[in-house]
């Protein structure tokens, strides 16, 4: 067990006392839910830590047999790339923190990886968030894939669960060999499946607790299988490129109409004046931008599913590259919108991400155009 002293300013150490947790919802789950940092998320990733949003405590698990709910897991979260991350809280010195504790893991994930569905979690996630304006407010900010709106991200999640892309934490103050044991056997032979164990070390100071989170779970054997599986799954799934959008269009919309309008408002970067100013960022979806404003930052998207987001999340004053100049063209692109009869739901000069359905903006496509157009000439060369 390893120690955590105190050095007072003469360079003299004190040992630092361990505690032990007696009350499980108040010393773990409870610290857990205040505190999802301590799922050490930099650990598991240190090039891209991994944040957290609760999608619901006490998550209910059908059961097969029935469909109705029958168990529920602790916690479960999502990090930005929409990975489901299922959390389970044990005391050590509760006997099931050995073999019960993985079966129990595994039972809840086979089970909520085949029934819940995208409109189940996202209602969870709107009832923590406090409100469906509150969650669509921070999601895009949040979010890190292709499609941040709510929607696309939550259809992503459910996606990943189906593949069974997600992650198994099992969190306690202490942890028993044989748990480490078999966390990191199951990690090594799960491809898909990401399996830890944070530990929440808990020591006494003065009148006050210090945690100490410590990840375990990873070798570098069960590393380089894991790196390889998702080398394998881009190669298959992550094919980029105008054609390769295109394809994708395809399968999501049947509406030659709406697939028309797609390609006009997308070809209108191709022709001038629009090609002076704008760019297109060719994945998933369609990014695009106006880089003599911003550099590298989208100032709308067009969803493969046809919806048009607008990015002013990421056109605000908390980022260095957006000064005056930007915020205006920002304001001149949300209220030359709204002039064409199209309604934005949301603060634009707030952090948000306001999504358009077709029928919404394609009916003033031309228009659209038009606009973007006439805020490059206005702001792109001022000084």
């Amino acid at each position: 067990m390893s120690k955590v002293y105190l050095m007072d300013q003469n360079a003299q150490t004190s040992e630092l006392v361990r505690v032990r947790c007696k009350d499980e919802d108040r010393e773990l789950q409870r610290l857990l839910e205040s505190n999802p940092r301590l799922l050490s998320g930099e650990q598991m990733d240190p090039n891209n830590p991994r944040e957290w949003l609760l999608i619901k405590r006490e998550m209910p698990v059908p059961d097969p047999s029935s469909g109705a709910p029958r168990w529920s897991i602790d916690f479960f979260y999502v990090d930005q790339f929409a990975i489901p991350t299922l959390v389970e809280c044990k005391r050590c010195d509760d006997t099931r923190s050995r073999r019960e504790v993985i079966a129990q893991m595994l039972e809840y994930a086979a089970n909520g990886h085949h029934y819940w569905k995208s409109s189940e979690m996202r209602s969870y996630a709107e009832a923590t968030a406090g409100g469906s304006d509150a969650l669509a407010a921070a999601l895009p900010v949040f979010a890190q894939t292709d499609d941040r709106t709510v929607d696309g991200f939550f259809t992503l999640v459910e996606q990943n669960l189906r593949e069974a892309k997600m992650r198994l934490v099992f969190f306690l103050e202490e942890s028993p060999n044989e748990l480490r044991s078999l966390v990191d056997f199951l990690n090594r032979q799960m491809t898909n499946t990401e399996v830890f164990l944070v530990e929440a070390r808990q020591y006494q100071y003065a009148s006050e607790r210090v945690v100490v989170p410590w990840l375990f779970g990873y070798t570098e054997e069960s590393r380089v299988v894991k790196r390889e599986t998702r080398k394998e799954a881009s190669a298959s799934s992550g094919e980029r490129g105008v054609e390769a959008y295109w394809r994708e269009v395809e399968q999501y919309i049947s509406s030659p109409e709406t697939q028309s309008a797609m390609r006009k408002f997308l070809g209108g970067f191709e022709a001038q004046p629009l090609s002076d100013w704008g760019v297109i960022w060719w994945g998933k979806n369609a990014l695009i931008g106006l880089p003599k404003l911003v550099k590298n930052r989208a100032i709308c998207i067009l969803h493969r599913n046809g919806r048009l987001g607008l990015c002013f999340d990421y056109w605000n004053e908390r980022y260095t590259d957006v000064g005056q100049r930007q915020l205006a063209a920002r304001d001149d692109f949300a209220m030359g919108l709204q002039s064409l009869g199209i309604q934005l739901k949301q603060d634009w000069k707030k952090p948000c991400s306001p999504s358009l359905a077709p029928d919404e903006w394609m009916p003033r496509v031309d228009e659209i155009l038009t606009l973007l157009a006439r805020i490059g000439e206005k702001y792109a060369d001022t000084d």
